[in-house]
């Protein structure tokens, strides 16, 4: 039931470049081309914590994508906890939550910091008859730890009488995060615990489509 991602979530690290050819357009083709640019950014961190015989692990993640002429932002926010008594062997907390709107995300360009505020509702499957559904509440700051990497890649996939030219560069940096996730009355994840595995990053996808039609 976990999500992850950067780009349409997934983020921070996975990238694509497609290049579709067609032959070359005829006096009897007449060629339309349509282009989009769609760019985002995303963030994801890990927790875990050990206290007494209560072992808590809590993911976050959150992305925003905007396309290029259009006002509308696509949002993503996501977070699963898993708490288990070790010392028993019972599942407390197995869940997760998300949300497409109550989501604030604010990534510089640089990906030197971020932060992530989010509410939602989060539904615990520990016991599978009768889940639980309570209200979540996410704050958390990420700041760099290290220089920022870029990727780029390429293919190709022919397709007759279309020509596709598709490119996905990515920047993600590795962070450190800090802040709170409440569940219920409960922090799972409180102020002072730093993540032991976090990202931070953005990705632009450029897209040409040119679909060759016969003149008439």
């Amino acid at each position: 039931m976990k999500k992850t991602a950067l780009g349409g979530l997934a983020l921070a690290g996975t990238l694509f470049f497609q290049l579709a050819g067609a032959g070359p357009s005829t006096a009897a083709e007449r060629p339309v081309v349509t282009k989009t640019v769609t760019r985002g950014e995303g963030l994801t961190a890990e927790f875990d914590r050990t206290d007494g015989c209560i072992q808590t692990t809590v993911s976050v993640f959150g992305s925003v994508f905007t396309s290029r002429g259009s006002t509308a932002r696509d949002k993503l926010g996501f977070v699963s906890v898993t708490q288990v008594d070790i010392c028993t062997g019972t599942t407390l907390i197995n869940g997760f939550g998300e949300t497409t709107s109550t989501l604030n995300l604010a990534v510089p360009d640089e990906l030197a910091r971020g932060h992530l505020r989010m509410s939602m509702e989060f539904t615990n499957f520990a016991d599978p008859d009768n889940p639980v559904v309570s209200p979540m509440t996410a704050d958390v700051s990420f700041r760099a730890t290290a220089k920022a990497t870029t990727t780029f890649a390429m293919s190709r996939f022919p397709s007759e009488g279309i020509r596709l030219v598709s490119s996905q560069g990515t920047k993600s940096r590795p962070v450190s995060a800090t802040g709170t996730v409440t569940l219920g009355a409960q922090k799972v994840v409180s102020r002072g615990m730093s993540s032991f595995s976090a990202t931070i990053g953005s990705v632009v996808t450029k897209e040409k489509t040119t679909t060759f039609r016969a003149m008439k």
